[in-house]
């Protein structure tokens, strides 16, 4: 389950390589989530080593554009994409805040809407095992075929995590926000008039279709 939790965790910060916490949500296989991983904090993206290269922003940053980020993250910019020198780097537009301590990232999730719909009601039913507290799995309405709004607040990092998953159709998109913040918080607002479901919503039909 932890690596489960894991791989999303790796896979929506990859681009900044902005740790967005341990945990939560769907786009991770049952041994992996699609999210951001266990790394505690969050952190500024890394000078690139010799191992490491930067790369030109993703072409999802034409769709999650600064202008959208600033609605949830006021001084959001760009995030630095980075990636081995070998091998794909994943496909990811990220946005940090200027203090580092809130992250924002789109990128396609690894499995059927399905599988991620599972993942997170599994996660939801055992948050202790990634180390989350208080997670919820809430339907959304009015983005693409089938949608949902997962919250959590991952106890090692001190994050609240939100994450929204949805089906175009042709792929499933997952869109994270990240902060660090001390205490856990209950999510203020329904799923449908969240600012990051709001986000999810002016981006969708813009978004890419096929693999």
């Amino acid at each position: 389950m932890i690596l489960t939790v894991r791989r999303r965790l790796l896979r929506a910060a990859a681009g900044s390589l902005t740790v967005l916490a341990c945990g939560l949500l769907a786009a991770c296989d049952s041994t992996a989530h699609s999210t951001p991983s266990a790394a505690a904090g969050t952190t500024a993206a890394p000078s690139p080593t010799p191992s490491m290269k930067t790369l030109p922003p993703s072409q999802l940053c034409t769709v999650l554009t600064v202008s959208i980020a600033e609605r949830i993250i006021p001084d959001a910019r760009l995030a630095a994409r980075v990636s081995p020198n070998k091998g794909t780097a994943p496909d990811v537009c990220d946005y940090t805040s200027a203090d580092g301590r809130s992250t924002l990232s789109l990128t396609p999730a690894s499995r059927t809407y399905a599988a991620e719909v599972s993942a997170a009601h599994d996660l939801a039913a055992h948050p202790s095992s990634a180390a989350m507290s208080g997670v919820r799995v809430d339907t959304v309405r009015g983005l693409g075929r089938q949608a949902f709004r997962e919250t959590a607040y991952q106890t090692q990092a001190k994050q609240r995590l939100t994450f929204v998953v949805w089906n175009t159709g042709t792929r499933n998109w997952v869109l994270t926000l990240a902060t660090v913040t001390p205490t856990p918080t209950a999510p203020a607002t329904a799923p449908d008039t969240d600012t990051v479901v709001r986000a999810a919503r002016s981006i969708t039909a813009r978004l890419p279709t096929g693999r």
